[in-house]
């Protein structure tokens, strides 16, 4: 199990016990402001790409979305590509709309692309606008190669201006898995308040986003998503890399404890998955020095053996 022992390792995450899956959270989710926007957000936002694949189901959808906001979780992330997800939230939030932050992305490089993209969402979300859209990746060099033009007024970027001028959305922002050059460039429009980026106790020793962009985020008020906390999915099989019990409560500890970042988001697909995260997040408590030292040394022993999962550390 890395240089730490298994004994250590459970002595490290058992000062915040998590509820058995399929038990109701201990209470509310904890709020914290979504950097520059007038908003409180809970540390637990809800990833929605899993429930747009084929095995989820619309009622099972609304369970969750009902569950999730009575529980305090306000902030919803999906994106075009992640199957019927825009579809079936659409639906779960009929009614519920006004209660929740809901985000979506672009992956197209024109400001017509973009605009007519945008005005798809919001028709399969049955709104009237968005609270923020971001690049999907805006990392990717083959999704977005020609940078100078994504960001001109005739690019992507030029839409989301004008889908903001029109009231469809109301902030911008990017997420990226590696790459932060473009993120610091994009910073430097002053337009972006979002950004969304891979965080957790191993990644961190392989592509070191913490150092590279937090601190300008930070000195910018831009609001700081973590994704991938539980280190994405396994390789062969189902679940996460991060997703015993023990890693599942140290990862989770450790993102709420970085500083800068609003909230934590996490894919969910069934009521025990949402309820497990909801009783992290209503039980969080950061990490003591020493604790986050141990922690430390099993999150580059892990690193060793992942490598860049999401293209080169650059």
């Amino acid at each position: 199990m890395s240089s730490l022992s298994r004994r250590d390792f459970s002595r490290l995450v058992a000062a915040a016990p998590l509820v058995a899956c399929g038990v109701s959270s201990p209470g509310p989710v904890p709020a914290r402001p979504l950097g520059s926007i007038n908003f409180q957000a809970g540390i637990l936002g809800f990833g929605a790409q899993r429930v747009g694949e084929d095995r989820s189901d619309q009622s099972t959808v609304d369970r969750i979305v009902s569950e999730a906001l009575d529980n305090g979780l306000n902030y919803i992330d999906t994106a075009p590509n992640y199957g019927a997800s825009e579809e079936r939230l659409g639906r779960a939030l009929k009614g519920k709309r006004d209660r929740v932050f809901l985000v979506s992305k672009i992956e197209t490089r024109t400001r017509n692309q973009a605009l007519a993209q945008i005005r798809d969402s919001l028709r399969k979300l049955q709104t009237d606008h968005l609270d923020a859209i971001l690049f999907h990746n805006i990392g990717r060099d083959d999704r977005f190669p020609d940078f100078d033009h994504l960001l001109s007024p005739d690019g992507a970027f030029g839409g989301l201006i004008q889908a903001r001028q029109q009231g469809m959305i109301r902030y911008l922002g990017c997420s990226t898995h590696s790459n932060p050059a473009r993120v610091l460039r994009a910073f430097q429009t002053g337009e972006f308040a979002l950004l969304m980026c891979p965080l957790n106790f191993v990644t961190t020793h392989i592509y070191a986003l913490e150092e590279k962009l937090l601190p300008e985020a930070r000195r910018r008020n831009i609001a700081v998503i973590a994704m991938k906390v539980l280190g994405g999915p396994l390789a062969r099989g189902p679940g996460a890399r991060l997703d015993s019990p023990q890693d599942y409560r140290a990862t989770l500890r450790y993102v709420w404890g970085i500083p800068g970042v609003a909230l934590a988001i996490i894919g969910l697909r069934t009521p025990q998955e949402l309820r497990q995260a909801l009783a992290a997040a209503a039980s969080f408590q950061p990490f003591g020095a020493s604790e986050l030292e141990a922690l430390t040394q099993r999150g580059k022993a892990l690193a060793a053996q992942w490598g860049p999962l999401h293209g080169p550390p650059t």
